[in-house]
C-alpha cells in the first residue's frame, strides 16, 4: 500500500517550535502543528505568511534554526532533502519545478529512484491509473503540457518516492477552477492509500474542502487552529488573516 506506515499511536507529522528563515531574515517564529495518520491538514494564510517556508523547512530544503520535526516519531530536522524523502516525506513545491525537456515518464522515473524496482513498477501503475491523462502523455515533454497536467506530473513525481506524508504547496496556483477541482478530487483519494497530507493554500474554500484540520498562519506564526468546520465558521479567518 502506498505510504503504509508502521503502527504508531502518535501523529504522522509533528512540528514543534519551528524557527526558520532565509539569510538574516526570520520567517517562521515558533510554528507548531500536527498531522494525524491518514489525515489531511491545511495551512491557510495570505501570500507571504510563511506557508512555503514552512513546507520547505519540513522537507529539508531549509535548515531550521530551532525546533523539532518528527515523521512518525523519527526526528528529521536538519537532514538533507534526499534523506527526508527516503524517510517517507514527499514534497510538491510551489511552481511545480519540472524539467521542461524531460518527458512525463522521465519525471516518474526520477521520483522512483529511491524505490526498489518491483515497488517502482507497482507505484507507476497505480499512479497512471490515478492520473489517466498522464498515461497518454508519457513520452511528451513536461514543458508542452497544460498547467493542470504539469501539476499532476509534479504530484505523481512526489508520490513515486512512496511517501507516508505528502506536502503540497498551493497546488491550485495558476489553474482554472475546473482543473483545480479535478486535481483536488484526486488528492482526496490519497488517504485511501495510507498517505497523510499537509496542504498549504491561500484559498480558504479550496483548502477547507478536503481538510480534516486547519491551521491559519500569519506573519510566520500559527494564530488559529481547529477542525475544518471550526475554522470555516470563524470570522477572524476571513476578516483578518486572509484579508477577505
Amino acid at each position: 500500500m502506498m505510504g503504509a506506515a508502521p503502527h504508531n499511536p502518535g501523529p504522522a507529522l509533528r512540528v514543534e517550535g519551528l524557527v526558520a528563515g532565509i539569510g538574516p531574515l526570520t520567517i517562521l517564529h515558533g510554528v507548531s502543528l500536527e498531522v494525524g495518520v491518514n489525515e489531511v491538514a491545511v495551512v491557510l494564510g495570505a501570500n507571504g505568511a510563511g506557508k512555503t517556508t514552512l513546507l520547505r523547512a519540513v522537507a529539508g530544503l531549509l535548515t531550521p534554526r530551532e525546533g523539532r520535526i518528527q515523521l512518525f516519531g523519527d526526528a528529521i530536522q536538519g537532514r538533507a532533502p534526499h534523506l527526508v524523502a527516503r524517510a517517507g516525506l514527499g514534497h510538491v513545491p510551489s511552481g511545480r519545478e519540472l524539467f521542461p525537456r524531460l518527458t512525463v515518464g522521465d519525471h516518474l522515473d526520477l521520483g522512483g529512484r529511491l524505490c526498489a524496482p518491483p515497488r517502482r513498477a507497482e507505484l507507476r501503475d497505480r499512479l497512471l491509473a490515478m492520473f489517466p491523462v498522464l498515461a497518454e502523455r508519457l513520452r511528451q515533454p513536461a514543458g508542452t503540457l497544460s498547467g493542470g497536467e504539469q501539476q499532476m506530473v509534479a504530484i505523481a513525481r512526489a508520490l513515486m518516492t512512496d511517501p507516508r506524508v505528502l506536502l503540497l504547496d498551493e497546488p491550485s496556483t495558476g489553474l482554472a477552477p475546473k482543473i483545480v477541482l479535478s486535481v483536488f478530487k484526486t488528492l482526496s483519494k490519497l488517504r485511501e492509500h495510507g498517505v497523510s497530507v499537509l496542504l498549504a493554500e491561500q484559498s480558504l474554500t479550496l483548502g477547507l474542502s478536503m481538510a480534516d484540520h486547519a491551521f491559519v498562519i500569519d506573519h510566520g506564526r500559527i494564530v488559529l487552529s481547529g477542525t475544518a468546520a471550526e475554522i470555516s465558521s470563524d470570522r477572524r479567518v476571513v476578516d483578518t488573516y486572509l484579508g477577505r
